[in-house]
């Protein structure tokens, strides 16, 4: 019998895989697509990473853990997973998005200056602040490579023991007294715990089980910078969160010669999907509309045409936390799910919880923000 089975080798999944089989443990991990994929959450060539979280201080411990293991992982592997930039959260003075930052520096403990107008305008031009625009620049901010970070830990997995099974979907989850069946097309494997981290599809194969989840497209878009019109590399131009007046998005350094990746925020309305496989079909003109007009502007350096884009999804939940922790009556089966947009900066810190969860019975970081038993009366 196995020691833990892992379902969705996206970034929570083969961070699991690594982490359980890094520690001596059996591990299989079963993804349906290729690894590395482009038909999830975990993709896009780059994701923000900082500590500065306006989503609550109880995440500042999985953004600092995370970063630790990826750099272990980028020692072992040879890859190169994160890049620095620095990060800046640009927004109008005394707003809630500047309010909320500095509390969130505060508590954390995170490194920061606070950047007046005439110095968020000198360092970093790029940007057509406003007049009562401000910034919160965090230094040690940067950027994760997803689909490096998913094919290093993948790699780090087998390395460990394990056995990865890519592009094998799986038909059922069974679970019984003292272990959980797993069945593929090929295959049926027994393991004393379950890890299910396939995103979108995180309750397909639990049917008795009902949390809040839903799942919104999220488009994504790379702009070119016009001839002689700044530097968008990661040594100048660094992540940024913005909410100031009307505008709303965020975004990444050029990394790969593509262009700048910029993003809208929550207040544009993007569609619900009813089924994960909906998001498949590329993004279409009305898709990238408010992201060009955003880009427009926010930056007169870059054509607001968009270069190139890729079609990804975020699976919600009604209050924007993560949901980690035992589902179904069951301390066999462990779900992660619900990153709301906002996971990727925690993934190896959340493979390193459901780890130890599904060997241990419990982990070394606080997750009592992320139980599944908040919901359990909701509705």
């Amino acid at each position: 019998m196995l020691d833990v089975i892992v379902i969705g080798l996206g970034a929570m999944g083969s961070m699991t895989a690594w982490q359980a089989a890094a520690r001596g443990a059996s591990v299989v991990g079963i993804e349906q697509f290729p690894l590395a994929h482009s038909r999830g959450s975990s993709h896009g060539g780059s994701r923000i990473y900082r500590q500065i979280l306006f989503e609550g201080k109880e995440y500042v411990p999985l953004a600092r853990r995370t970063l630790d293991l990826v750099r272990g992982l980028e020692r072992e592997s040879g890859a190169s997973l994160f890049t620095p930039s620095g990060g800046i959260v640009v927004g109008t003075r005394g707003g809630p998005l500047i309010e909320d930052a500095l509390a969130s520096a505060t508590a954390g403990e995170v490194t920061y200056e606070y950047l007046e107008p005439d110095e968020l305008g000198k360092r970093f031009p790029q940007h057509a602040a406003f007049d009562d625009d401000v910034a919160v620049y965090e230094p040690g901010a940067g950027v994760l490579h997803p689909e490096a970070c998913v094919t290093a830990a993948a790699e780090a997995a087998r390395r460990a023991g394990a056995r990865i099974h890519a592009e094998s979907p799986v038909r059922a989850l069974h679970v019984a007294d003292g272990h959980v069946e797993v069945v593929t097309g090929e295959e049926t494997f027994t393991a004393r715990r379950v890890v299910l981290a396939s995103g979108a599809w995180g309750l397909d194969l639990l049917p008795g089980v009902e949390l809040p989840l839903r799942t919104q497209r999220s488009c994504l878009a790379w702009f070119k910078a016009r001839q002689d019109q700044g530097d968008y590399r990661p040594d100048s131009f660094p992540v940024f969160v913005r909410e100031s007046r009307d505008l709303d998005g965020w975004g990444i350094p050029d990394v790969d010669g593509q262009g700048v990746k910029v993003g809208v925020g929550g207040t544009v309305k993007k569609r619900w999907l009813d089924r994960p496989e909906d998001n498949w079909e590329p993004p279409s003109p009305q898709d990238l509309a408010p992201t060009e007009d955003f880009c427009r502007r926010a930056f007169p350096g870059l054509d607001p045409r968009v270069a190139h884009a890729t079609a990804c999804m975020n699976s919600k939940t009604p209050d924007g936390d993560f949901i980690i922790g035992t589902v179904g009556g069951t301390d066999r089966v462990v779900f992660a799910g619900g990153f709301s947009g906002h996971g990727f900066k925690h993934c190896a810190a959340v493979g390193l919880v459901c780890a130890q969860l599904a060997l241990d019975g419990r982990t070394e970081l606080d997750i009592e923000k992320f139980s599944p038993e908040r919901f359990k009366d909701a509705g």
